[in-house]
C-alpha cells in the first residue's frame, strides 16, 4: 500500500489583552504548536522543516516519553541550552537528556534529574536560572581574582629578584593566609540578584570580556608596581641595604620615620636581617601589592544584574574592610615589633602617602574598566554589529534565516514528502507489488483514504 505524507499550517489566532493578530506572513511574529502525532510525521518524513519549526515552536503537547527526549535532543543540536520538567516516570528519559532537569516531584522523575522542586510547579524555573547564573558569574570572578593574585605576586617578586631580593615569610604569609584564603572562601557567598536579567553572563573563560579584564589589570599592576620600584630609587634617603648591611644597625634611643634618611645613616629600631630581605623596594612593593589584591577582590565582586550588591555579603564585606584597613595601619604604624616581625625599613610619611595614592587610583582606573567598559553589554552587542561579529549557534542562524525568507511560514500550501522527484513518499512496511504512479497526477486522483495528512 502506498502512502502520501501532507502537511499544512492552520492558522489560529488568539488576542491575549490589547495585542493585536500577529503579522504572519509577514514572519515578524509566530509560533507554532504540535502534538505528538504531528512531531512524529514531521520527525519522520519533513525531517528538513524540523529545525525551522523548532525554532519558532511554543507548545509540545501529548506527547510519548520517546518523543520527549527526541524533541530535547532536537534543540540541543540546534546548540540550545534545554531545560525540562517533569513530574512522572514518563518524563525521566527526557531529564536526564536535559541540561538542566527539574523534578516537579519525589517519586521516581527526582532519581533521574539533577534538580527536586518542593512545589509542584514550574514558578521554580526563575530561580535555578537565577541561582545559575549567579553561581557562574562567582566561579569566573574566583577564576579571575586567583589568577590576578598570582600574577601580582609574580610581578613583584620578579623586580625583587632582579635586585637579588625576596619578601620576607610574614609578608607571604599575610598575604596568603589574611587576605586570599578568607576571600576565596567567601567571595562566591553572594547571593542571586532577585530581578531576572533578560540576558544570560558570558559562558566562557575564554570570553573577549574575560580575557580583557584580566590582561588590562594585569597591565595596570606592571605599570605601578615597575614605576613604584623605580621612583624609589630616585629618593634622596634610598640606598642599597644588601651593600650596606653593616650599617644596619638598631638606634633604641630614636624611632622616628620624619628624619633625613640620606647615605648610610638610617635610623630604624628592626633588629638585622639578611639583606635580601630588608630593603626599600621591598617595603615599597608590598603594601602596593597587598592594596592591589584586597581592590581586585571588589572590583571582580560585582553585583547586579545577576548578583546582588556586595554590601549584602556581609561575611565578606567585612573581611575586605578589615584587610585594607590592616594594611593602611601597617603602613603607616611606627611601632618597633611591627617593623620586625613584617621585615620592613622605615620610610618618609610622604613617601607611605604616595603609595596609598598610587594604589587608589590604581583601583580607580581598574574599577572603571571593569563597570563601564568591560561590563558594559551595550558596548559589546554595538562591536559585535560593526565588526560583523555573530553568535556560531545554530538556533541563531536559523532565526537569521527565516526573518529573511518571505516565504515562511507557508501559509495556505500543502507539502509532500518524497525521495524522489515525482514529490510522493513510499511506506516499505506497506508496499504492495502494485506498479508506483509516475506522475504526481495520478498519484493525487487516487482514494482520500489512502493519503494521511497532518495539520499542524
Amino acid at each position: 500500500m502506498n502512502g502520501k505524507r501532507s502537511w499544512e499550517i492552520e492558522e489560529t489566532y488568539i488576542n491575549v489583552g490589547n495585542s493585536s493578530v500577529p503579522d504572519v506572513e509577514g514572519g515578524s511574529s509566530y509560533h507554532f504548536a504540535m502534538s505528538g502525532k504531528s512531531y512524529q510525521v514531521i520527525f519522520q518524513h519533513f525531517y528538513s522543516l524540523l529545525p525551522k519549526i523548532l525554532v519558532n515552536g511554543t507548545i509540545f503537547a501529548r506527547m510519548s516519553p520517546g518523543q520527549k527526549s527526541s524533541l530535547v535532543e532536537e534543540f540541543q543540536k540546534l546548540n540550545y541550552y534545554v531545560g525540562m520538567c517533569g513530574d512522572g516516570a514518563n518524563d525521566c528519559g527526557a531529564l536526564k537528556m536535559a541540561h538542566a532537569g527539574i523534578s516537579l516531584s519525589e517519586q521516581e522523575a527526582s532519581v533521574a534529574s539533577p534538580f527536586t522542586s518542593k512545589t509542584a510547579n514550574i514558578k521554580c524555573v526563575p530561580h535555578l536560572i537565577k541561582e545559575g547564573r549567579a553561581a557562574l558569574v562567582s566561579s569566573f570572578g574566583v577564576f579571575k581574582y586567583l589568577t590576578m593574585y598570582g600574577i601580582i605576586q609574580f610581578i613583584a617578586t620578579l623586580l625583587l629578584y632582579w635586585q637579588l631580593q625576596l619578601f620576607g615569610n610574614y609578608q607571604y604569609l599575610m598575604q596568603d593566609v589574611a587576605i586570599t584564603l578568607m576571600v576565596c572562601l567567601t567571595m562566591s557567598s553572594t547571593q542571586a540578584y532577585p530581578k531576572l536579567a533578560p540576558y544570560r553572563p558570558a559562558g566562557q573563560l575564554l570570553s573577549p570580556p574575560l580575557l580583557l579584564s584580566v590582561f588590562l589589570n594585569s597591565c595596570f599592576t606592571c605599570i605601578v608596581q615597575i614605576c613604584a620600584f623605580f621612583f624609589v630609587k630616585q629618593q634622596p634617603w634610598y640606598f642599597e641595604v644588601y651593600r650596606c648591611s653593616e650599617c644596619l644597625l638598631a638606634n633604641q634611643s630614636d624611632f622616628s620615620t620624619n628624619v633625613n634618611l640620606r647615605g648610610k645613616n638610617w635610623t630604624g629600631n628592626a633588629t638585622l636581617t639578611p639583606g635580601s630581605i630588608l630593603s626599600f623596594e621591598s617595603t615599597t612593593l608590598w603594601p602596593i601589592a597587598t592594596i592591589n589584591c584586597i581592590t581586585i577582590a571588589f572590583i571582580f565582586s560585582k553585583g547586579k544584574p545577576f548578583r546582588k550588591p556586595i554590601y549584602t555579603n556581609y561575611i565578606f564585606s567585612f573581611l575586605l574592610v578589615s584587610a585594607l584597613g590592616l594594611t593602611i595601619f601597617i603602613l603607616f604604624s611606627d611601632f618597633q615589633d611591627i617593623y620586625r616581625g613584617m621585615e620592613f625599613i622605615p620610610t618618609s610619611t610622604s613617601w607611605r602617602v604616595s603609595i596609598l595614592v598610587a594604589a587608589l587610583v590604581q583601583f580607580c582606573v581598574a574599577f572603571f574598566v571593569e563597570d563601564a567598559i568591560l561590563q558594559n553589554r551595550e558596548l559589546w552587542v554595538w562591536i559585535k554589529k560593526e565588526f560583523g561579529f555573530y553568535s556560531k549557534s545554530q538556533y541563531k542562524s536559523w532565526q537569521k534565516k527565516l526573518a529573511e525568507d518571505a516565504t515562511w511560514p507557508p501559509t495556505h500550501r500543502t507539502d509532500y514528502s518524497g525521495d524522489g522527484e515525482n514529490g510522493f513518499y513510499t511506506n516499505l512496511g506497506y508496499e504492495s507489488p502494485e506498479q508506483l504512479p509516475r506522475e504526481k497526477g495520478e498519484f493525487r486522483a487516487q482514494s482520500t483514504e489512502q493519503h494521511f495528512f497532518t495539520r499542524l
